[in-house]
């Protein structure tokens, strides 16, 4: 038997999407056994996840019983699976695993950080909360990677030990998306509810996504007379909200906001261009897909993002909120379309050269087996 490692994430989407290609590589190998735990899939969940699947009942957010009880059911499973690594993805899991691992004296703790949970701009209270509780939960680890370059300095503070952090990077299966694009491609046509430029969102609906900016940007265009269609995929907390906000906006007829999707690679396939709005990400999976799919990307330039996106070549990076020039954005590219094709290209060639899912895949494989030594 090889290696045993557990890779932990909150949501089982994220098990089935942000990890998948991940898995894939890494079940591959003869010397490492894999699985992945997550909360439990939704009942209409049809996608399944690469590898060997345990659930263990995890929130999103800051619910210390229910916190107590998912270290528990964590500490047990691990402490029955005896796994030699666990490899924790996302804030609250990472937390989770961190102290149901220690419990259970697992040989190595890793974890990766896909953004931090604090940053610049965030509520005093929470930067402070989430600061803790990440210093506390790297007392218990031995390694933590991360997906961005600019988190480098903040993640060996919170080690405290500079030769215990490593930089991950994220990437993509880029023939996997392409392959997918193309099966979904027909069926996310319908997705798209009138004529006009295809604009595409794909994000949680939780503040830090800024969803309702992407609704300004929308009204600004057709203000100015810009033909949009829009698609909005993603649930989150502020689903209710937004959906009444987009009717207040007089905005429903042009902007599908479709919930969950199962087909995600082909709404971007069949869009003209990518928007992301958000306030910080750590490697954004939606904007590398969209390289990988040949679509030009207007984003915010946050940590995360302004690592993917190289401005004027691939896409237009704006200000946090600047939504009249992320609009500005939209529109050049909208009446552009050979412009569309050449800053497509351009991202197919980064997202090959620089953000690899398979390469990535390969390297904690690698690193695994040394980390064993």
């Amino acid at each position: 038997m090889g290696i045993k490692v557990a890779h932990i994430v909150t949501a089982y989407g994220s098990a089935i999407t942000i990890l998948d290609s991940k898995l894939r590589t890494l079940n591959a190998k003869s010397d490492l056994d894999v699985c992945v735990i997550s909360s439990p899939a939704d009942n209409n969940e049809k996608t399944h996840p690469a590898v060997r699947h345990i659930t263990v009942n995890m929130a999103r957010t800051i619910r210390p019983l229910m916190d107590i009880k998912s270290i528990r059911q964590l500490y047990k499973v691990i402490k029955r699976e005896r796994f030699d690594i666990v490899h924790s993805h996302t804030a609250k899991a990472g937390f989770i695993t961190a102290v149901a691992a220690k419990m259970a004296k697992v040989p190595l703790i890793f974890h990766t950080y896909h953004g931090l949970p604090f940053f610049e701009g965030q509520n005093k209270i929470a930067y402070r909360i989430c600061y803790f509780l990440e210093k506390l939960a790297c007392k218990f680890r031995d390694y933590i990677f991360t997906q961005n370059k600019r988190d480098l300095p903040e993640c060996i503070k919170l080690m405290g030990d500079e030769s215990k952090v490593l930089f991950e990077g994220n990437g993509v299966d880029v023939e996997f998306v392409q392959q997918s694009a193309q099966k979904q491609f027909s069926q996310a046509l319908k997705d798209f509810p009138c004529q006009g430029v295809k604009l595409v969102l794909l994000s949680r609906l939780e503040p830090v996504k800024r969803v309702d900016d992407f609704f300004k940007v929308v009204d600004k265009l057709r203000q100015e007379g810009v033909e949009v269609c829009c698609v909005v995929a993603g649930t989150g907390v502020l689903e209710k909200q937004l959906k009444k906000q987009l009717v207040k906006m007089q905005l429903d007829d042009c902007v599908n906001m479709v919930g969950f999707s199962d087909h995600p690679h082909g709404i971007i396939a069949a869009s003209d261009i990518v928007l992301l709005c958000s306030e910080k990400e750590g490697i954004p999976r939606v904007i590398m897909e969209a390289m990988a799919l040949q679509k030009p990307v207007v984003a915010t330039n946050v940590s995360g993002t302004q690592e993917l996106v190289v401005d004027e070549e691939t896409g237009f990076l704006v200000p946090l909120a600047d939504t009249d020039m992320m609009a500005e954005k939209v529109k050049l590219l909208a009446e552009d379309a050979s412009l569309r094709k050449k800053m497509g290209a351009v991202g197919l060639q980064r997202v090959k050269d620089y953000f690899n899912d398979i390469k990535i895949a390969e390297f904690l494989g690698v690193f695994y087996v040394q980390a064993q030594r």
